[in-house]
């Protein structure tokens, strides 16, 4: 017995009541499904929401006063979101980049996508946008691009209607140094831009000569557009890949109005993704 008298099998009681409560409400919470595919067939809302993922998980961090660690409840969120994802569209799955030296992209589209949802792993990037273009996956991972990569996979998706990025992983820290430290990694798909209300959009800007980062930067800011260039390839034209502020959708009249400056070939809204959550989360000490 503790100061108050009670017991720890008092204590294990209270545990049990609140687990039985919490499996309850996960109950209620699928026993939604039917009615939320409903309505989203009537209203035409797309089943996959990343910018509705987003506030969900940041709601969750600003209110989180616990010394319970963030990175759990956040996983524990993700979990249920990818599970609810699984009931309504049961053929979800996704495809991951396993090239290369960086296993850390595959943990993070497990921590993204759930533990249940069916991952499948592929040694090039060509392989990847191939099984999401086909439908054949839902949504692809790949690395965060950089300057010097062999392999610019972002070039390929720099066309009209082609798969568009929607996720920058990790968008929550996990407490593992392999993801949280780590480049990085982008999901993409056919899944409609969604603004979260703290957003950054991917942009490639292709030019006819080639362009230093200051030009880059520079010839972004004529159109009102804030950025740092990442990336950079020669195909043919010189492509420079931008991550800007903002939601950017594909008909912003600022990106007609960078594609009509001089020695600009094409310019292409590839993604927006929300901004993650990297600040240490409150009460984020181990238990």
């Amino acid at each position: 017995m503790n100061e108050t008298g009670t017991s720890l099998q008092d204590l294990r009681g209270e545990i049990d009541r609140i687990d039985s409560e919490l499996h309850a409400l996960i109950k209620q919470r699928a026993a939604l499904v039917e009615e939320i595919r409903r309505v989203k067939a009537r209203d035409a809302i797309t089943t996959v929401r990343p910018g509705r993922e987003a506030d969900i998980l940041r709601t969750l961090f600003r209110r989180h006063d616990s010394a319970f660690p963030f990175a759990a409840v956040a996983r524990i969120w993700r979990e249920i979101i990818a599970g609810i994802t699984r009931m309504e569209m049961p053929g979800y799955s996704v495809a991951v980049y396993a090239g290369g030296n960086d296993p850390g992209i595959w943990d993070l589209a497990r921590n993204q996508f759930g533990s249940a949802t069916p991952m499948t792993s592929f040694a090039t990037s060509r392989e990847v946008l191939g099984e999401v273009a086909a439908g054949r996956a839902a949504v692809g991972v790949l690395p965060c691009p950089r300057e010097g990569d062999a392999d610019p996979w972002w070039t390929n998706i720099a066309v009209r209607d082609g798969l568009r990025i929607s996720y920058r992983l990790p968008f929550t820290p996990s407490g593992d140094d392999r993801t949280d430290g780590g480049p990085g990694a982008l999901a993409i798909g056919r899944i409609l831009p969604e603004e979260s209300g703290l957003d950054r959009s991917l942009i490639v800007i292709e030019t006819r000569e080639a362009l230093s980062r200051a030009g880059v930067t520079g010839l972004a800011e004529r159109v009102g557009i804030k950025g740092y260039p990442i990336a950079s390839c020669k195909a043919g034209l010189y492509y420079q890949l931008l991550d800007a502020e903002g939601f950017l959708a594909e008909d912003d009249g600022r990106i007609a109005d960078m594609a009509r400056l001089n020695d600009v070939a094409q310019v292409t809204v590839i993604g927006t993704y929300a901004t993650p959550i990297a600040e240490t989360a409150p009460g984020g000490a181990a238990a």
